[in-house]
């Protein structure tokens, strides 16, 4: 008696059972698991319960196997930390989950070799397509993985070839918050910036150069304080600029929440006071800024919809291989605070 409940207990119920449970073809029970044909409401219910009943799953294995499709997309993003990411992967998920596809996600640490090793994972593991907000560094495996043929939308950060990309107006979201520090009345205005590498990171200093060009200030290369995009990196930079600034900038412009509570720090420890003798403006939103004294002004980036944009984007290339190449291209929005 034993063995027999054992059997049971490990036993996974097939299409086969389900449509013998339920009186139907195993057509039927397809369509009715997939949504793919009409099934009237009657043996819908049927199948379902049959469904139910047998605690049946579908051998994605075996469909894969059949289809040549996992129906499983990867995503890799450079660190996870960090909460625009969070809403990035957010975004894809929900897309995907719509379309059935499940997400697999790395976390590269803006790592070349981890990106790499993730990417020939990937590859490996035969997934339908890749969303990669890439890493600061060489992107040989990158050149490799485009060239094979499999769907790649880059996400967040632009890649130098030519790809489907979804990323936010950078140059314009940097000019913006610049544009209002200039308006604050300030001439000395310094940018924190992550990796000059990235899209991000080059775009960001474009627009911080290019504002500041237009309204006859200077834009020292003194004034570019370059780190890795992570809070203590960018603590530690800022306040050994800080010492050694002449004159002093009056403003800085933050190219990440992450990087912004560093800058912070730093401030602080070095006894000044912000905004009394620093303002700051910085580049992605949370709901948690509200609690800083006095608020930040932000350039809100369009987190959440460039993973969903992006995942739409890789649905389309899976789906037709050979069309265009599509670069889009999303607006930020500028709030305003203390």
């Amino acid at each position: 008696m034993q063995d027999n409940q054992d059997y049971t207990r490990n036993y996974m119920a097939t299409i086969y059972d389900v449509a013998a449970k339920a009186g139907v073809s195993t057509y039927t029970v397809s369509a009715v698991i997939n949504r793919s044909a009409y099934v009237s409401p009657e043996l819908t219910a049927r199948v379902e319960q049959a469904v139910t009943e047998l605690d049946y799953t579908i051998n994605h294995l075996a469909r894969s196997l059949q289809t040549r499709q996992t129906m499983t997309v990867g995503m890799l993003m450079p660190d996870i930390d960090n909460p625009f990411y969070a809403k990035t992967v957010r975004g894809a998920e929900d897309k995907l989950r719509e379309a059935g596809y499940s997400l697999l996600l790395g976390n590269t640490n803006n790592s070349i070799d981890e990106q790499t090793r993730y990417l020939k994972l990937f590859r490996a593991r035969q997934i339908d397509g890749i969303i990669l907000v890439m890493a600061a560094g060489d992107q040989t495996e990158v050149d490799r993985a485009v060239r094979s043929g499999k769907p790649i939308v880059f996400a967040a950060r632009r890649p130098a070839m030519d790809a489907d990309s979804v990323t936010a107006d950078n140059v314009g979201g940097a000019a913006m918050a610049v544009e209002h520090l200039i308006k604050k009345g300030h001439k000395h205005i310094a940018i924190v910036t992550g990796n000059k590498d990235t899209s991000t990171g080059n775009d960001r200093i474009t627009g911080w150069q290019q504002v500041l060009t237009v309204h006859g200030l200077q834009a020292p290369r003194e004034y570019i304080v370059e780190c890795d995009w992570t809070t203590q990196t960018a603590f530690q930079v800022t306040k050994k600029f800080l010492l050694s600034a002449d004159p002093r900038p009056t403003a800085f412009f933050v190219a990440n929440l992450l990087m912004m509570i560093g800058v912070v720090r730093a401030i602080a420890e070095a006894g000044l006071q912000c905004p009394q003798d620093i303002e700051i403006a910085s580049c992605d939103d949370a709901e948690w800024l509200e609690v800083f004294h006095p608020p930040i002004t932000t350039i809100a980036q369009p987190a959440y919809e460039i993973g969903f944009e992006a995942a739409a984007l890789l649905l389309k290339r899976m789906k037709n291989p050979k069309q265009e190449f599509t670069q889009t291209i999303l607006k930020p929005v500028l709030h305003v605070r203390q």
